[in-house]
């Protein structure tokens, strides 16, 4: 959905351009963080029975489902699910 007015955008860009790197770099992460967050409440409520190691692999694969295809992206889902896995066990 685009329904901004350019002029809007474009008053927009021109108000974060003029901040400081680090109020950007601040800004990206807030951004990112608000989203991992909202993505992560979906994936709850879409399935509760899922494990918090599960809720993170499922996270990664929103993420990066359009970055890999989907055999690498599980493959690498699988390789992380081990990894939280055995990071749980050694405690």
């Amino acid at each position: 959905m685009n329904d901004t007015p350019k002029f809007i955008l474009q008053k927009q860009f021109e108000i974060i351009y003029a901040k400081p790197m680090k109020d950007k770099i601040a800004g990206l992460f807030e951004m990112t963080e608000l989203s991992r967050k909202i993505i992560l409440n979906q994936l709850h409520i879409k399935n509760p029975e899922l494990s918090e190691v599960d809720l993170k692999v499922e996270l990664f694969k929103a993420f990066y489902k359009f970055d890999f295809d989907k055999e690498t992206l599980n493959k690498i889902a699988g390789k992380m699910k081990e990894f939280l896995l055995s990071e749980i066990n050694e405690k």
